[in-house]
């Protein structure tokens, strides 16, 4: 064998192991995009369930429309030294230090 028939044996090896490389990996491809796209499908699926379950579980009870009122209270003061306390300030009628 010549060295030029050599390096075209070499060659053709490495593109036959290039090729087969090529044709594994559109493989491997075609099944990473199959597992995408079945985990996508069970992702939604999923999705969809727990939507309906939540739907089906806040659907057991039920809803009351409460109606609520409004009712002004006065007071009235009788007495000579009757105050009426105000919350918001100082409650306490008397001389007394008060911590604040």
């Amino acid at each position: 064998m010549t060295i030029e028939e050599e390096k075209n044996k070499q060659v053709e090896a490495t593109n036959k192991l290039l090729l087969q490389m090529v044709k594994n990996q559109k493989e491997n491809n075609k099944n990473m995009i199959r597992v995408f796209i079945i985990t996508m499908c069970c992702m939604t699926i999923l999705l969809v369930s727990m939507v309906v379950g939540f739907f089906v579980y806040e659907g057991q009870f039920e809803t009351e429309l409460e109606t609520t009122t409004e009712t002004t209270i006065t007071q009235e003061v009788s007495g000579e030294d009757s105050t009426i306390n105000n919350v918001e300030g100082n409650q306490y009628n008397d001389n007394a230090t008060h911590n604040q």
